[in-house]
């Protein structure tokens, strides 16, 4: 029998540990699939990273966006301090080394915060106070929120690869899971 993929708790006999380590695993896909991003926009004519292409901002704009969410709750949002906050300057990015070293910083940061995280860790309940409002979220949905807010801000930009003809360098979760595995315990695997 071919071996199953962790929808199942098991990668080639080695068990997966629970939610916590699905979260991680989402971590690792989108900041591993991130700098896939950095690639394709170190690729093409600066002028084409920062034009207006009537999304919610340029191709720069967005990725810094993403960049700016996470700091946003890992960084004040967390620490109930959102009156600190304040979103970088994307005018100060003029290449894509600029925005790589902040995407290090950003991903360093965000990786510390998970990889810290416990599976208990998830029911944590923050207390957040933005101007009018005070909200109460768990640390999973904190977690889930930020994969999601990733994807969702990747797909915009892979739209404006598109009207490009530039092909995104989109990975699938589940062929990123096959090749971690094979990866790490020098096999193939095959998903169910």
């Amino acid at each position: 029998m071919p071996p199953v993929l962790p929808w199942t708790g098991d990668i080639l006999g080695y068990q997966v540990g629970g939610r916590m380590q699905h979260i991680r695993d989402f971590y690792r896909y989108n900041s591993e699939t991130r700098k896939k991003y950095l690639d394709v926009i170190d690729s093409l004519p600066w002028a084409e990273v920062v034009r207006d292409r009537g999304a919610s901002f340029a191709i720069r704009d967005v990725f810094l966006h993403i960049l700016d969410a996470y700091r946003y709750w890992f960084e004040y949002g967390m620490k109930d301090n959102l009156s600190g906050y304040r979103r970088t300057d994307r005018d100060r990015f003029k290449n894509p080394a600029d925005m790589r070293v902040y995407e290090q910083a950003v991903d360093s940061m965000v990786a510390g915060v998970v990889g810290n995280l416990r599976e208990e860790d998830l029911s944590r309940v923050y207390e957040i106070h933005e101007r009018n409002e005070t909200m109460q979220v768990t640390m999973e949905g904190i977690l889930m929120h930020m994969i999601e807010e990733e994807l969702q801000h990747k797909g915009e930009i892979n739209c404006m690869l598109w009207q490009q003809d530039i092909d995104p360098p989109t990975t699938g979760f589940i062929e990123w899971l096959e090749a971690k595995a094979t990866a790490e315990l020098g096999q193939p695997a095959t998903s169910r």
